[in-house]
């Protein structure tokens, strides 16, 4: 083998170590709160069951069935894709949510789901008193309500005799930023926990650890290698709308349009090189996209 063949194929080596590298520093840092993982996680349905019973209060609820990444599609309007649907063995009807911003997780959103998950169950003739009880659950990173509770229950009444108005629709907040210690605080610490073995959850625990092991067989290796692309897309999304809007509004010398090129670049880099996290630091932190910038020559 000639000196450039060696050369050639040490430098090959060397760019598999370093993707492979990120790729494992990125599947260590995924959390419950990262929607997509979540999505993974969830699919074993033990871990749904545990999570609703923990934020519903109910040991004794089991989930007779589930879909992960529910279409609800809308002829007349907005479709929407559940992260994860479920039913219960009592016929009640919940779909959990991971909200990492205060503005996907507005009151509004939470009644679009509510109505078209309705709009969904009750079939054409069927009378209404056949909808079930339903749930809607988001699942936050920050305390939206700012009244520092660890659950948020929505429910309507009638204002003028100060009674509810049992229709069987129910919004549930539950703020992962209060951490206390009882059975809520311990779930909101295991959802931001990147090490499985730091989990309180058994059930959690052990999912997770599967999913992050080094020894994934061939299915599970495929799927992780999907949710990896899926979370570059995203974080690319959000990385250059995040990037760009903080960077231009914090200026960048070299003009409007020349700083969104540049962040588009810089984005497209690190997307391909499989450096997610960066995309994401970058996207909060002025120095630090300046720092990637010039490590690119942008």
């Amino acid at each position: 083998m000639t000196q450039s063949a060696k050369n050639s194929n040490f430098h090959h080596t060397d760019k598999k170590d370093m993707e492979d590298l990120e790729k494992r520093k990125t599947i260590e840092s995924f959390t419950l709160m990262d929607d997509i993982f979540m999505r993974l996680v969830f699919e074993e349905k033990s871990c749904t069951e545990y999570v609703l019973q923990v934020l519903m209060n109910k040991k004794s609820l089991k989930v007779k069935k589930q879909y992960v990444q529910k279409d609800l599609p809308n002829l007349y309007g907005h479709s929407l894709l559940l992260d994860c649907f479920c039913e219960d063995d009592q016929g009640n009807l919940y779909n959990i949510e991971i909200q990492n911003t205060s503005q996907d997780a507005g009151p509004k959103r939470a009644r679009y789901h509510a109505a078209l998950l309705d709009i969904h169950y009750l079939g054409k003739g069927e009378d209404f008193t056949h909808l079930p009880e339903s749930y809607i659950i988001f699942i936050t990173d920050k305390d939206i309500f700012k009244a520092k509770k660890q659950l948020y229950h929505i429910e309507r009444k009638i204002e003028e005799i100060g009674a509810g108005f049992q229709d069987g629709s129910h919004i549930l907040y539950f703020n992962t930023d209060c951490k206390q210690d009882n059975a809520l605080g311990n779930l909101a610490k295991d959802f931001h926990r990147e090490n499985p073995e730091e989990m309180q959850s058994k059930i959690l625990s052990k999912r997770v650890a599967l999913l992050k092991s080094r020894h994934l067989d061939k299915k599970g290796e495929q799927k992780m290698n999907l949710v990896l692309e899926q979370y570059r897309q995203k974080a690319f999304r959000e990385g250059i709308e995040e990037g760009m809007e903080k960077g231009m509004e914090k200026g960048m010398e070299k003009g409007v349009e020349s700083g969104k090129q540049r962040m588009a670049l810089l984005m497209g880099i690190l997307a391909e090189k499989g450096r997610v996290e960066d995309i994401k630091k970058a996207a909060g932190d002025k120095l630090y996209l300046e720092s990637l910038l010039s490590e690119f020559g942008l």
